[in-house]
């Protein structure tokens, strides 16, 4: 259902979730990162610290707090469902 996996950026390794299309339920998949992902890629003041940054953050389908990447994947689910809404 939930396939964890991680984005090296800047040397640092940081989660990245594959999960089913909670929004629309299609069959596609979105890509989730962690909020620590989104604060290494970018800052209000400068932006995306560089090409890569922006590559990667163009994948990612919407950043969430780390402490939620360790939650069973009903609770991961539905606390990713809470947040877009």
């Amino acid at each position: 259902m939930i396939k964890v996996n991680t984005i090296v950026y800047d040397g640092k390794e940081y989660l990245v979730a594959d999960i089913p299309d909670v929004i629309t339920g299609s069959e596609s998949r979105l890509s989730i990162g962690s909020h620590s992902l989104n604060i290494a890629l970018y800052d209000d003041v400068n932006g995306f610290q560089d090409g890569t940054a922006k590559e990667i953050d163009e994948q990612i389908y919407a950043y969430i707090d780390d402490e939620y990447f360790s939650l069973e994947d009903i609770e991961f689910l539905s606390k990713v469902k809470e947040f877009l809404d």
